[in-house]
């Protein structure tokens, strides 16, 4: 066995390998070519594609199908889980590790290859589900590890929009309250980020229930695992799709408030040009530099056409009234 090593490129590019078991045993990078090539034990590597130099190892495992290995290094990301020679491999969505902002944070994709004994993964950011399935994996199998990744990747996501949720309620309450403003900025950031995740939990919850249909039994106790977390990924999305529902009613609501404000405004100008129409009809009158003007020559001109504005604008006030357009 010792001349086949140099066969596998020097591991670089590695975040954290571990030995499965009972008892998990941290491997460091210059023993993972040994125990790749030994086999016989349950491994679990995980590597940085930010590191070029790791795409030569992955590129050159052995022990996985040629479409497994190229998944790994791929640069076009999309959701999806393949079968092909015994193994899954593809790419699983996951939040963005960020331990400040943990509400909003970025969705990156987890590529993995899976066969029995040997799971390897690699990102381009660092994961928030994969980081907690790392720090302690007490699981006895590859697959076992990979639906723990899962888990915690769908339990990221549940937390961020059970928070979408929080947020809808208060912009709801807010809506429901006839004297504050539509919060139209707050509305259309949440219904901005319900949607983002919706773009990536949805093909997730398709790629499970198309390898559910489709895998080959061979390969049902290797997708065991993920199978089993559909449940969880189908309660996030129908969840996901009650805020998307409640904030389009939200923003109809806020739009027909918006609206109804709108009009409100417009009837009070609409008002108030209506009653001053007269008035400046008879202020256009009294201000002809004609002769024969009512009142020019009198003390008592200047009250009478101030009277005749009052009283113009009262009768347009008392016809719109007795109209009801008031």
């Amino acid at each position: 066995m010792p001349d086949m090593i140099p066969s596998l490129p020097p591991c670089h590019g590695l975040i954290a390998a571990w030995r499965l078991g009972l008892v998990p045993e941290k491997l460091e990078a210059e023993t993972v070519r040994q125990r790749v090539l030994a086999g016989g034990q349950p491994l679990w590597l995980h590597f940085d594609l930010v590191d070029t130099r790791a795409r030569q190892f992955l590129l050159a495992l052995p022990t996985l199908p040629e479409a497994a290995r190229a998944a790994l290094v791929e640069t076009e990301e999309a959701t999806r889980i393949e079968a092909a020679d015994g193994a899954l491999f593809g790419c699983l969505p996951d939040s963005h590790y960020d331990a400040e902002h943990r509400e909003a944070s970025a969705v990156g994709l987890l590529h993995f290859a899976l066969r029995p004994g040997l799971l390897v993964t690699a990102r381009r950011h660092p994961l928030r589900g994969v980081h907690a399935a790392l720090q302690a994996p007490v699981v006895e199998t590859a697959e076992a590890a990979l639906g723990r990744a899962l888990h915690h990747a769908i339990s990221a996501f549940a937390q961020g929009i059970a928070v979408l949720a929080q947020h809808m309620a208060r912009i709801e309450d807010q809506l429901l309250r006839p004297g504050d403003d539509p919060p139209r900025d707050r509305l259309a950031a949440v219904r901005r980020e319900a949607l983002r995740l919706s773009r990536q939990l949805d093909p997730l919850v398709e790629a499970l229930e198309e390898l559910e249909e489709d895998a080959p039994p061979s390969l049902a106790s290797l997708a065991g695992p993920m199978l089993h977390e559909g449940r969880r990924a189908r309660a996030a999305v129908r969840t996901l799709a009650a805020v998307l529902e409640r904030g389009r009613i939200a923003q109809d609501h806020a739009a027909s408030r918006a609206a109804e404000e709108t009009n409100r405004r417009l009837l009070v100008l609409s008002v108030i040009s209506a009653a001053m129409l007269p008035a400046s009809l008879v202020a256009g009158i009294f201000g002809m530099n004609v002769t024969g003007v009512p009142g020019v020559e009198e003390p008592g001109g200047f009250a009478m056409a101030l009277a005749l504005i009052a009283a113009s604008v009262a009768g347009v006030l008392v016809a719109l009234r007795l109209g009801r357009l008031l």
